[in-house]
């Protein structure tokens, strides 16, 4: 649809600065002579309205290069080419143009064609901002739909852990992770002391047997002895 419009658009651009060159022309009257069409006066008003024309074309082919001005330029030379093509038909009904049977037919032809190409591009203009608007639409509301997923799976709760078992499997390596043992927070690693017993009224301290004391094939140099006892006695 919008390869078309820009066809079109081209086309009438081409049209466009054809009728500003001859309007600007419009002081060689013997041109206008071999066209059978009576020249226009005063020359002044032709001339401008020639540049305009001009402008209009130079404004329609940079339309057809740029996208973004293509609906919105073919919609509005296409309003002034009808507008125009209808003013030479409504000029040449009323019979008060001098124009030769040679000068009507071409003024005829050119009124029509600016009366069914303006038409033409104001109806694919309309067509294209159309189709742009229900893409735009379309495309604000896919980003309004993905930033509404994206929002529900960053504010989606977390499940807790289970810590039911000590020994947790890695789903990512397959393998079982064992639980690892962790120190005191009092900073090194306690130690395994033999517990003594309270010293006596006679002085001796007696080891209390644990795990940790030694056996009877080691040596009992270890063992404490009273140091108010005389070693003489």
């Amino acid at each position: 649809m919008k390869a078309m419009l820009r066809t079109v658009l081209f086309l009438d651009a081409a049209l466009n600065l054809a009728l500003g060159v001859l309007l600007i022309a419009s002081f060689w009257s013997s041109l206008y002579a071999a066209i059978d069409v009576p020249a226009p006066s005063p020359v002044l008003y032709a001339q401008v309205l020639g540049v305009a024309f001009i402008g209009l074309a130079w404004l329609q082919w940079h339309a057809t290069v740029n996208g973004q001005l293509t609906a919105t330029v073919a919609k509005v030379t296409g309003h002034i080419n009808w507008v125009s093509g209808a003013f030479v038909l409504g000029w040449l009904i009323s019979g008060q143009l001098v124009v030769s049977s040679g000068g009507k037919l071409m003024l005829a032809a050119l009124g029509a064609v600016l009366l069914v190409v303006g038409g033409i591009l104001v109806k694919l203009a309309s067509s294209v901002r159309t189709k742009e608007r229900v893409q735009a639409a379309q495309q604000v509301g896919e980003r309004v739909r993905g930033g509404v997923v994206s929002d529900t799976r960053r504010d989606a709760p977390i499940a807790p852990a289970d810590y039911s078992d000590a020994r947790v499997v890695d789903e990512t390596r397959g393998t079982r992770a064992e639980p690892r043992m962790e120190p005191p927070r009092g900073g090194s690693a306690s130690v395994n002391t033999t517990p003594v017993a309270p010293v006596g009224a006679t002085g001796i301290v007696t080891p209390v047997p644990s795990a940790t004391a030694p056996t009877s094939n080691e040596s009992t140099s270890s063992v404490p002895h009273d140091a108010r006892q005389n070693p003489h006695s």
